[in-house]
């Protein structure tokens, strides 16, 4: 903590930094990604582009899905935790990789129909 690094009461800290004109900030959590996920994101985008072309409608039949992950591990409450700041840094934390285990709760929507 600020306070106790510099031997300044937590009040005291609040002043100096309001007085400065500091706003507290929270980070946006994003997934961590692996040297190979920028490939196959590229490989993706390609590969829609060219269906797009012969298929218009070939994003309706595509299987749109979501998933809820539930871990012990890297637990992070962005809630209680701010950067103090002159300007908005809009700063990420990466909070999760690819690589992990985890229990997964994954349902999907393909037209009009929920699947999961």
């Amino acid at each position: 903590m600020i306070s106790e690094n510099c031997s300044l009461s937590k009040s005291r800290v609040w002043t100096i930094l309001n007085e400065s004109g500091a706003q507290p900030y929270r980070s946006t959590p994003v997934q961590g990604l692996l040297p190979r996920d920028v490939e196959r994101r590229y490989m993706w985008c390609n590969f829609v582009m060219n269906n797009l072309e012969d298929h218009r409608k070939f994003l309706t039949d595509i299987i749109r899905t979501d998933e809820a992950c539930s871990s012990r591990n890297e637990m992070f409450n962005r809630e209680i935790v701010h950067t103090w700041s002159l300007e908005n840094p809009r700063y990420a934390v990466k909070v999760r990789h690819k690589l992990r285990w985890s229990i997964n709760v994954l349902c999907g929507i393909f037209n009009d129909r929920l699947i999961g």
